[in-house]
């Protein structure tokens, strides 16, 4: 496992999206067990600027690759970083697959053993919908009760940018340069009909891309989101982090995450929360 990591593809443009990607991965991934180093693509921009505690490190592959056109393009820089550094396989994730949960650590074992035994160029794990045109047979293989299928044929989204383990290798010779990333899924599956990926998924819904972003917009739903995960960080990582609320009969609430205490909030911090939410908690007389 040594030789494999994790790489996370945005560019500078969503930076919106950096903070809920960092804290879902840092509280949802499984460290303990699967502590791959993880990467970054972007223009020029650096991923730790989205948050004071992280640790995933920044392959910026310069201001002339910005812009849609070139996302392959960026890939494939990130791919050439990679190899340089000794790396043979990565899990590959874009920057709007927030995980909800954590991944089961049997799966993602059983996913990691089958994907090296039986030579795999690519296994993806991640949610397969109704709606979606893949063409699958089935294994009669299966991992932790779940099954496996695999693509073949002409089957459309053969390549896609969903999560899964690639062999770097192989990730790396379907690519060309200058594909925008709808081309790229489009080109790179006739690519891989051409040379016979071997590629297989298993259905896991651990993420849900549909709910972050939209026309280059955080959704209301991944505002939530990132509440939850600031809440759940400052539980994890601090010692002290509510604030202390006065309730209306004067006892003390602690419902919000931050190292500062009631007493120090100004009296304009103390008007905005008695118009939030929580305002029915508050008393008006200190």
């Amino acid at each position: 496992m040594n030789k494999t990591c994790i790489l996370l593809q945005t560019n500078d443009d969503y930076e919106f999206l950096w903070e809920g990607l960092y804290l879902s991965w840092k509280l949802n991934w499984l460290w303990e067990k699967f502590n791959f180093p993880v990467y970054v693509i972007t223009e020029t921009k650096d991923f730790k600027s989205c948050h004071t505690t992280c640790d995933f490190e920044t392959i910026n592959v310069g201001k002339d690759l910005s812009g849609p056109s070139n996302y392959s393009s960026k890939l494939l820089k990130g791919l050439d970083f990679l190899q340089n550094k000794g790396y043979e396989n990565l899990i590959y994730c874009q920057d709007d697959s927030w995980p909800e949960t954590s991944p089961d650590s049997l799966i993602l074992d059983g996913i990691y053993r089958m994907f090296i035994e039986e030579n795999l160029d690519v296994f993806y794990f991640h949610e397969h919908r109704p709606h979606f045109p893949f063409t699958l047979k089935n294994l009669d293989k299966y991992i932790e009760g779940k099954r496996i299928r695999e693509f073949y044929g002409n089957s459309r989204f053969y390549y896609n940018h969903g999560c899964g383990i690639w062999k770097i290798d192989s990730l790396r010779k379907i690519q060309n340069f200058e594909e925008g990333p709808y081309q790229n899924e489009w080109s790179v599956t006739i690519r891989c009909w051409e040379m016979k990926v071997k590629a297989y998924l298993l259905n896991y819904p651990w993420y849900d891309q549909d709910l972050i972003h939209e026309n280059g917009n955080l959704k209301e739903t991944a505002h939530k989101i990132l509440e939850r995960l600031r809440f759940r960080f400052s539980w994890e990582t601090k010692d002290q982090f509510m604030f202390n609320y006065i309730a209306n009969d004067g006892s003390i609430i602690p419902v919000f995450p931050d190292d500062q205490k009631w007493q120090t909030m100004t009296e304009e911090e103390r008007q905005d929360l008695y118009q939030s939410s929580f305002g029915y908690h508050f008393s008006h007389y200190l």
